[in-house]
């Protein structure tokens, strides 16, 4: 046993954990409870929801290790404090921002730490959420505020994501967006345009289900993603591309911006793409490509994605479609890559 929680129970000397053990296969294994190093807190997981870079290594698009947790999107409460750490409790509720970094370095020193060269992302080459414990770095939390409950600190993660996007490309209020793609991240998208205060946000969606949330996230109009071609006139600053694969949304892009307009990529591409490099230069378009989160100047993307979903909570609770407990977490993988469910965002979660 590890000494008492936050309620003054004693922790299991064991606990549950997903693995991917190989193509579209997820186990619920028993694993023993980690225990925080310096600087360290270990945390109890109350809801972690499933990615779609996590579906990626899921389908075997990326290679996934057995041995290691997905989840990189999650929120609960702090059970043990390692040495070292001040300025958080047993028992508080936090949210993780979910990379570890040096610290050390030019990037980090400035905010980018996204591109720290020693970054690692949770769930990817240390564990992540899809567990009743994880050990977290104390410098990747964020205070829950008493407003939100777990399932919406849960969301933090993606949303970020969206405001980086948005950041990147320097949206400023008043401005015409399109948003390529409705599913999570570009619903998560238009919410953070809307916030920036774009003036007009259009999406577009392959599912009806897709159209009906972007609408009610926010969008002010919806097309159908075969209909991109009719956009080239209607004056787009900014457009955002959330869906990635081996989809021509790159193309659709260069051809809906107007001259001097930007692109911001969110979207996983699984391969090289053919981009229009002569419309790029002729249009004079600025495409910056956008991964994870940062700081980019006194607030960080997280805290600006927390007041976001602070200042309308059921805007984005909405998103969530789809709750599992931690051993149905094979069920969780498949209704989130199966759009036949009508899944939008897939949560697991533990009480």
């Amino acid at each position: 046993m590890r000494g008492p929680g936050p309620s003054g129970a004693r922790i299991r000397p064991d606990m549950r954990a997903a693995f991917i053990a190989g193509r579209e296969q997820i186990e619920v294994r028993e694993t023993d409870v980690p225990a925080p190093s310096a600087g360290e807190v270990l945390l109890r997981v109350r809801a972690c929801g499933i990615c779609g870079s996590d579906l990626h290594f899921y389908h075997g698009a990326f290679p996934a290790n057995p041995n290691i947790s997905p989840g990189h999107e999650f929120a609960g409460e702090i059970a043990e404090i390692g040495e070292g750490v001040s300025g958080f409790e047993a028992g508080q509720r936090v949210v993780v921002e979910p990379i570890r970094r040096c610290r050390d370095c030019a990037y980090c020193r400035t905010g980018r730490y996204h591109l720290c060269p020693k970054h690692v992302l949770c769930g990817t080459f240390v564990p992540g959420g899809l567990s009743d414990f994880v050990v977290v770095p104390a410098y990747t939390l964020y205070p829950l505020p008493d407003s939100l409950d777990f399932e919406l600190g849960a969301l933090v993660e993606p949303m970020a994501v969206a405001v980086h996007g948005v950041h990147i490309v320097n949206l400023t209020m008043g401005e015409r967006v399109l948003v390529l793609g409705s599913g999570a991240i570009g619903l998560f998208s238009i919410i953070a345009a809307r916030a920036a205060e774009a003036v007009d946000v259009i999406a577009t969606y392959r599912h009806d289900h897709q159209g009906e949330a972007a609408l009610a996230a926010g969008a002010s109009r919806i097309i159908r993603d075969s209909e991109v071609s009719g956009l080239e006139k209607e004056g787009i600053d900014v457009v955002i591309e959330t869906v990635g694969g081996s989809a021509p949304t790159l193309a659709q892009a260069l051809g809906a911006v107007r001259p001097g307009g930007r692109i911001s990529v969110l979207g996983l591409f699984a391969g090289a793409i053919p981009l229009g490099a002569l419309a790029l230069i002729l249009k004079e378009v600025t495409m910056a490509g956008g991964i994870t989160y940062c700081c980019p100047g006194l607030h960080s993307d997280f805290d600006v994605a927390l007041r976001i979903i602070r200042s309308d909570p059921e805007r984005a609770r909405a998103l969530i479609t789809h709750r599992f407990s931690l051993e149905e977490a094979a069920e969780a993988f498949a209704t989130a890559a199966d759009k036949g469910t009508k899944s939008l965002k897939v949560q697991v979660q533990t009480s």
